[in-house]
């Protein structure tokens, strides 16, 4: 009788099962080998790599079909194929390089897909500012301001001012809620000059006119970004009296120097816009990223990274911890409650007379107003 013959079942059993023997025979299943550790190491990066591009490929390819029904045929094909093909196609380390090449290119087809100025936008953001510098003078047109019979009822109105840059005298930081959501918020900036007029800044989705806006589109480069330039009758009331969100506004603590420069970078960056046009994105150059961006810049500072940049709607908080506003000594639950502006308009049917006096009354205990 030989040695193998000797051998009991249980150890058979024992090393057919073995550790070693398990790492092998997977492996073997992706196309790999042992003893090569290097290899099989550049293996797996590629392989996570290209998992995520699996996962990012899918609404790419749902975002890049021209209709809906093929972006649910396509998309959803995807999905189920890929994973499908390397299961039952053999050798499978060709189909994984194969897969791997396809996820590249969608993400790059994607991802060149240039922004552009050439779509019929809806008409709200139909038109950019146009602005010209000269010295001390900043001359803007297509400063909106519409007039307002409902959300969806308006006639487009539009004007030209001409700032003078010694003239800005105060920045107000304001935060829309909409839906009764609290950790997000619009955010908008807006200028004060000494002849008592407002001009608003809110960083916006440029919509064109077959656009609704989603959180994923955001994502995924489906919306080019404007600065809308309004009057406050316009931007805000749309908010407070028609669209109903909770508005709160707070003065901005800042020297007149670097409010100036804030001023003029921020219209330089919308001017920009004509000649290279840019795409929204909801985490990296949103509403309040960009409008920060263009503080820390104004300011030569950096804002280190805090939730309440990502969950903007209580950026006021942080913001107030910072020292960053005007308080008047008072506690932030108290700031906030006089900042809501709601209070002082959103029931008055001639609030777009002196609108931006009447969000901010004496009285109100806004006394750094």
């Amino acid at each position: 009788m030989n040695k193998a013959e000797n051998t009991p079942k249980s150890q058979k059993r024992q090393s057919r099962f073995s550790p070693a023997a398990g790492q092998a025979s997977l492996l073997n299943a992706l196309g790999l080998h042992t003893g090569k550790w290097f290899v099989n190491f550049l293996f797996f990066i590629l392989a996570f790599v290209t998992l995520l591009l699996y996962f990012w490929s899918i609404p790419s390819l749902y975002f890049l079909m021209p209709r809906l029904w093929l972006k649910i045929v396509v998309s959803v094909s995807f999905a189920v194929c890929v994973p499908a093909a390397l299961i039952i196609h053999k050798p499978r380390r060709r189909t994984f390089l194969a897969i791997s090449a396809m996820t590249f290119g969608i993400t790059v087809w994607q991802q060149s897909i240039p922004p552009t100025n050439d779509r019929d936008w809806k008409i709200p953001v139909a038109r950019l500012p146009e602005i010209k510098l000269n010295g001390d003078e900043v001359a803007i047109s297509n400063i909106r301001n519409f007039d307002y019979r409902n959300v969806d009822d308006f006639t487009p109105r539009y004007y030209h001012k001409v700032f003078k840059l010694d003239e800005i005298k105060t920045l107000d930081y304001v935060l829309s809620y909409w839906d009764g959501n609290k950790a997000i918020a619009h955010t908008i900036f807006s200028f004060g000059f000494e002849d008592g007029g407002y001009l608003a800044v809110s960083v916006e989705t440029r919509l064109a006119k077959e656009q609704t806006q989603s959180l994923l589109g955001g994502i995924f480069n489906q919306y080019e970004l404007i600065y809308v330039l309004a009057d406050e009758r316009d931007v805000l009331r749309l908010r407070t009296n028609f669209r109903k969100e909770q508005v709160h506004l707070y003065r901005i603590r800042i020297a007149k120097p670097l409010l100036k420069k804030l001023f003029l970078e921020i219209v330089r960056r919308a001017a920009e816009l004509q000649r290279r046009p840019r795409f929204y994105n909801t985490v990296k150059q949103n509403c309040i990223t960009t409008l920060l961006a263009d503080l820390s810049d104004a300011q030569g500072i950096t804002y280190h990274f805090d939730y309440r940049f990502i969950m903007n709607g209580y950026s006021d908080a942080l913001l107030y911890d910072e020292d960053v506003f005007v308080t008047g000594g008072l506690t932030f639950k108290t700031l906030r409650k006089r900042r809501h502006i709601n209070q002082y308009v959103e029931n008055d049917p001639n609030a777009e007379i002196d609108f931006s006096a009447k969000i901010r009354p004496p009285n109100s205990g806004m006394k750094d107003f």
